[in-house]
C-alpha cells in the first residue's frame, strides 16, 4: 500500500468542505447577480427618461419659445442635461458592477465543477485500500462482507418500499379523483331530486359513469398495491365493492323514490372510497417511515464501510 494513501485520501475529503463553501457563496453570488441586472436595467430605463427630457427642450417648439421670452428655458435645459449625466453615470457604475459580479459568478461556478468529483475520486482510493486489504487479511475480509451484505439487503428493502410506496401514491390519486366525481355526482343527484331538470339528471349519470370507470381502474392499482405491499411484508384490509350500484350506473329510472335510492347508492360508495384513502394514507405514512428509516440504515452502513477501511 502506498505510503502517501492518508495523504491522497485526505486532500479528496477536504474537497467535500470546500464545495459546501463554494456552493454558499455561489448561491449569494447568483442572488447578488441578479438584483444587479435589475438595477441596471432600472439606471438604463432612467437614463432613457432623462435622455428624451433633454431632446424635448432642445427642439423647436412653442413651449421652447414661450421658456426662452420667459427667461427659463436655458435653466430648464441646464437642469435636464444635469439629470441627464447623473443618469449616464448610475447607468454606467451598475453596468460595471453587473459585469464584475458576473465575472465573480463564472470564477466561482468554473471552481464548483472542479470539486464535484470529489465523491468519484474518494471511491477510487476506497476500491484502491479496500483491494490491498482483502489480500492481506482475513479478518478484514469477513468484517467487509458482513457489512457488504447487510447492506445489500438494505437497498433490497429500499427499492420494494419504493415501489410499494409509487403503487400507493397512484392509486391514492386514483380514489381521490374518484371521490371528487362521485362528491359532483351527489351535488348534481341532489339538486335533480328537487326539481333540477333534465340537466342536473344528465350531469349525475355523466358524473356516476365516469367515477365507477375511475374505480375500476383503482381496482387494478389496488391489487397491485397490495402486492407490492406483500413483498415488503404488510397488508392491507382495502375493498371496493360496488356490484350492486352497477346496474344504476348504467341504467337510470325516473321518479323520486327511485332517484332517492341511487342518490343513497352514490353517497354510500363515496364514504367508501374516502375510508380506503384514509386507510391508503396511514398505510402510505407508515411505509415512508419504514422507507426512511431503511435510508438511514444504508447511509449508516455506508459510513462504517468506509471506516473500516480507512482505520485498517
Amino acid at each position: 500500500m502506498r505510503e502517501d494513501w492518508k495523504y491522497r485520501y485526505d486532500e479528496v475529503l477536504k474537497k467535500e468542505s470546500l464545495l459546501q463553501t463554494v456552493n454558499k457563496q455561489l448561491e449569494k453570488a447568483q442572488v447578488r447577480l441578479k438584483q444587479a441586472g435589475e438595477q441596471r436595467a432600472a439606471a438604463e430605463k432612467a437614463l432613457k427618461s432623462e435622455t428624451r427630457d433633454v431632446e424635448r427642450l432642445e427642439k423647436a417648439s412653442l413651449t421652447n419659445l414661450l421658456y426662452t421670452v420667459l427667461g427659463r428655458k436655458i435653466e430648464k435645459l441646464e437642469k435636464e442635461e444635469a439629470e441627464a449625466i447623473q443618469a449616464r453615470i448610475r447607468a454606467e457604475e451598475t453596468r460595471l458592477a453587473e459585469e464584475e459580479l458576473a465575472r465573480k459568478t463564472a470564477e466561482l461556478e468554473q471552481r464548483r465543477s472542479s470539486l464535484l468529483g470529489w465523491e468519484e475520486e474518494a471511491g477510487s482510493l476506497l476500491q484502491e485500500k479496500e483491494e490491498w486489504l482483502r489480500g492481506r487479511s482475513e479478518d478484514f475480509r469477513r468484517q467487509l462482507n458482513r457489512l457488504y451484505e447487510a447492506k445489500r439487503q438494505a437497498l433490497s428493502e429500499i427499492k420494494e418500499l419504493d415501489e410499494a410506496l409509487q403503487a400507493g401514491y397512484e392509486l391514492v390519486e386514483s380514489l381521490e379523483e374518484a371521490e371528487n366525481l362521485l362528491r359532483s355526482a351527489k351535488s348534481w343527484g341532489t339538486y335533480d331530486m328537487f326539481g333540477g331538470g333534465v340537466i342536473a339528471t344528465h350531469l349525475k349519470r355523466s358524473k356516476a359513469n365516469e367515477a365507477m370507470e375511475q374505480i375500476e381502474y383503482a381496482q387494478g392499482l389496488m391489487s397491485r398495491f397490495k402486492r407490492e405491499l406483500e413483498d415488503v411484508g404488510g397488508t392491507a384490509e382495502m375493498n371496493l365493492d360496488f356490484n350492486g350500484f352497477l346496474g344504476f350506473a348504467d341504467y337510470f329510472m325516473d321518479g323520486f323514490i327511485f332517484d332517492w335510492i341511487v342518490q343513497g347508492r352514490i353517497s354510500d360508495l363515496k364514504d367508501a372510497v374516502s375510508e380506503n384513502i384514509v386507510r391508503l394514507r396511514q398505510l402510505l405514512h407508515a411505509l415512508r417511515q419504514k422507507y426512511e428509516a431503511r435510508l438511514t440504515d444504508e447511509a449508516g452502513l455506508t459510513r462504517d464501510i468506509h471506516l473500516l477501511i480507512e482505520c485498517s
